[in-house]
C-alpha cells in the first residue's frame, strides 16, 4: 500500500508560493490534478513547479513503523527538463481535509529523471509549464 501511494504522491510537490492560481491538467480513477502557475519558477536549465491532486476519497496510508497518515490532498515540487522532456519530484506532502501537512518528504535531491509520457495529467502538465517559459 506504502509504495502504491508512494508512487502516486510522487507526482506532487509543496513550494512557498507568492500567490496560487490552480489549473486542472487531468483526472485518473482516483484524483483529480492542478498546476500552480504562480508557482512556476526557472532555475538554471529546469522549471519548478508546484502541482497537486485531490482525491476522490480519503486515503491511510502505513508509513514506517506504526505510523499511519490520513490525507485527502497531495502536493508535490516538481522539477521539470523542458528540453529532454523529463521530470522529478523532489517533495511530497500529504495534506488531511484541515488542509494540515501531515507528512512530508522533506527535499529529496536525489531523485530520478524520469521521462514525461504521451498523454495524461504528466503530459498536459509538461505542455503547460513549459510553453509558458520556453
Amino acid at each position: 500500500m506504502f509504495l502504491r501511494t508512494f508512487m502516486l504522491v510522487i507526482l506532487f510537490l509543496p513550494t512557498l508560493v507568492r500567490g496560487e492560481t490552480w489549473i486542472d491538467v487531468g483526472a485518473d480513477t482516483e484524483a483529480k490534478y492542478y498546476v500552480d502557475t504562480d508557482s512556476i519558477l526557472i532555475e538554471g536549465e529546469n522549471t519548478i513547479v508546484t502541482k497537486k491532486g485531490i482525491y476522490t476519497n480519503v486515503l491511510t496510508d502505513k508509513l514506517e513503523g506504526d505510523n499511519s497518515v490520513v490525507f485527502k490532498v497531495t502536493k508535490a515540487r516538481l522539477e521539470l527538463d523542458c528540453t529532454r522532456e523529463l521530470n522529478r519530484v523532489t517533495q511530497i506532502d500529504m495534506v488531511n481535509e484541515q488542509d494540515e501537512v501531515v507528512w512530508s518528504s522533506g527535499y529529496m535531491d536525489k531523485r530520478i529523471w524520469l521521462t514525461i509520457n504521451t498523454q495524461g495529467h504528466s503530459r498536459t502538465t509538461f505542455d503547460l509549464v513549459c510553453s509558458q517559459n520556453h
